[in-house]
């Protein structure tokens, strides 16, 4: 939150989510109908709408946004007919006929909106990043644990296949002890990142949005008020006050697949350089972002790295172990036995040509699809909305990723490292 009206916002959805927490929820028929309320219709949430109510036994009841194109838009995909449409994100909370609500709003909603969400005791899936302060965060778990609802948090690596053979093969020992994980996700294109209006393809402010279409005085409720803007309606992601920038759009993602297959936590301590390099117009947040995250009691460090002007090395996470090396993505997972063992220096030996670049061996394992099958992240976040069971980034994870976060953004407004204290939970 920007100002003293967002902190309070905030601190009073705080207040109303811990009143009275009930006691842990009873089970739900496994055979019963989920009722879903979307939160938010535009880019991601558009699409998490038609994944969802591709769900055997979900049905969208009810959908909500602030821009009267993304609200036609949903309607017209929608495969409930009948499904209620508003502008009120409250509605959807108190609607009976909403078990679960998809939040899928910018980031400096989902406090405000998990807080309420659960003192709804409406199961939670929200997107990343959770939230942009520890304050947020502690109050976002006590709210979720209180009321016992079920929360995901929208990392879908989470449940991407190829993640989930690196952790086997890790499981398996054929990686060894692990010292070193880099990542990095670069990108770029003839246009800015981020300069996107409701689709990932349309560059084009739509013609209509006005204020009769979009309802500015609500976006902007919880911070600073100011005229009404559609650049920062659509493209929030590139100023401060609505986003985290890289760090929360790009780095959670990465960091948080590398704790789902290793469990490594919260860091000791954090880094960050950053800045605007390539495309300062129309922009806050750096278009470059490095960070490096220390575990000295695991012998671990991490590092990631990401710019918006050359994308030639990529989307990839690193598992850089003695005894061998894993890179990972969303479409791929190659596995490198050690190249200090024998047979291998063997083999690099007689492919090396004097004057030429080093000899890179074929991985020893390339993941193809059908080796191993995973569930959907929202497969997955349905199912333990029906047996009451921790989906896989459950608020546990989601706090661990809120606090990587935020020490990653103070060690880059402070410009110095930072420290996680793990009795008070707070950066120092």
């Amino acid at each position: 939150m920007s100002d003293n009206v967002g902190r309070r916002t905030f601190l009073k959805a705080a207040g109303a989510g811990l009143a009275s927490a009930p006691g842990l929820l009873g089970a739900r028929n496994p055979n019963g109908q989920i009722g879903v309320g979307v939160i938010g219709v535009g880019t991601r949430g558009f699409y998490l709408m038609k994944e969802f109510q591709r769900i055997p036994g979900v049905r969208i009841n009810v959908i909500c946004d602030l821009y009267d194109g993304h609200l036609r838009r949903a309607k017209e995909f929608s495969t409930n007919t009948n499904a209620r449409l508003t502008k009120e994100w409250e509605t959807v909370l108190s609607d009976p006929n909403v078990d679960a609500v998809v939040i899928a709003t910018p980031e400096f909603w989902h406090a405000p909106m998990v807080l309420a969400a659960a003192k709804a005791r409406k199961d939670i899936y929200v997107e990343k990043a959770w939230c942009t302060s520890i304050e947020q965060a502690k109050a976002m778990r006590a709210a979720v644990k209180e009321n016992g609802v079920v929360m995901q948090l929208g990392h879908n690596r989470n449940s991407d296949p190829t993640y989930h053979k690196a952790m086997e093969f890790m499981r398996e020992g054929k990686v060894g002890k692990i010292t070193v994980v880099r990542m990095f996700i670069d990108r770029t294109d003839s246009l800015p990142q981020w300069k996107f209006y409701g689709d990932y393809e349309n560059h084009q402010l739509p013609a209509d949005a006005s204020p009769t279409t979009i309802d500015w005085d609500r976006f902007t409720a919880a911070v600073s008020k100011r005229p009404f803007d559609a650049e920062r309606f659509f493209r929030w992601r590139n100023w401060w006050e609505y986003s985290s920038g890289i760090a929360g759009d790009l780095m959670t993602h990465l960091w948080d697949s590398a704790n789902f297959m290793m469990g490594m936590g919260i860091p000791e301590s954090a880094q960050t350089q950053g800045g605007l390099y390539f495309w300062k117009k129309d922009q806050e947040v750096p278009d470059t972002w490095n960070a490096i995250f220390d575990y000295p009691k695991q012998d671990l460090v991490m590092t990631f790295g990401s710019n918006f002007q050359s994308v030639h090395a990529g989307d990839m996470v690193q598992l850089l172990g003695r005894d061998g090396t894993i890179e990972v993505s969303r479409n791929y997972m190659y596995y490198y036995r050690a190249e200090w063992k024998p047979d291998v220096v063997e083999k690099l030996k007689q492919l090396q040509r004097p004057g030429t670049p080093p000899v890179r061996l074929p991985p020893d394992y390339s993941f193809k699809e059908g080796d191993l099958k995973v569930t959907t992240h929202w497969q997955d976040f349905i199912d333990a909305t029906r047996t009451r069971t921790l989906p896989r980034c459950n608020v546990d994870h989601a706090f661990q990723e809120a606090a990587t976060l935020v020490m990653s953004l103070e060690a880059y407004r402070r410009e110095r490292k930072v420290r996680w204290d793990p009795v008070k939970e707070e950066i120092v």
